[in-house]
C-alpha cells in the first residue's frame, strides 16, 4: 500500500490533486486541522475536490512534497502517516516552507477518513500575506 500511497503523492506534489479525489471514498472524510481560511471537516469527493481548490486558490504555486510513508494493517482497514514538505512561493515573493503530517484510513485502497495537522502559525501567516 505505501507504493500506491507514494505514486499518488508524487502526482499531488506535481500540481495534480485530481490524483487524491480519485483515490477518495465516495463519501471519504476530510479534516485540515486549523482555525485558517483553509481549515475544513468536510465529507465527500466534491467538498474534498473544492478544499484543493481553495488550496490551489489561496497558496498558488506552494507544493506538498512527500517526505516518507507509513503504512500498516489489512487491505480492508489499512492505516497510513505521511509526512510532507509545504514549498512554494508566496504571490508576494516571499518562501514559504512548513510541514505537515497526514493520517489516512483506507479500506481496500481507497481513502475514507484523512485527516492533515499543519503548523498553523505559518499557514494562518501565509494565508494573511497573501490577500493582499
Amino acid at each position: 500500500m505505501r507504493s500506491v500511497v507514494r505514486r499518488t503523492w508524487r502526482k499531488v506534489g506535481a500540481g495534480d490533486y485530481e490524483a487524491a479525489v480519485a483515490m477518495a471514498a465516495p463519501d471519504v472524510r476530510f479534516r485540515f486541522v486549523g482555525d485558517t481560511a483553509l481549515g475544513a471537516d468536510v465529507r465527500g469527493r466534491d467538498a474534498f475536490r473544492a478544499w484543493f481548490a481553495r488550496f490551489e486558490e489561496r497558496l498558488p504555486g506552494v507544493r506538498l512534497r512527500l517526505v516518507d510513508v507509513v503504512a500498516n494493517g489489512w487491505p480492508w482497514n489499512t492505516k497510513v502517516a505521511v509526512c510532507l514538505q509545504v514549498v512554494g512561493t508566496l504571490r508576494d515573493g516571499t518562501p514559504y516552507r512548513n510541514l505537515a503530517m497526514q493520517w489516512v484510513t483506507l479500506r481496500w485502497g481507497r481513502m475514507v477518513d484523512d485527516v492533515v495537522v499543519e503548523d498553523t502559525l505559518k499557514l494562518d501567516a501565509a494565508l494573511r500575506g497573501s490577500e493582499a
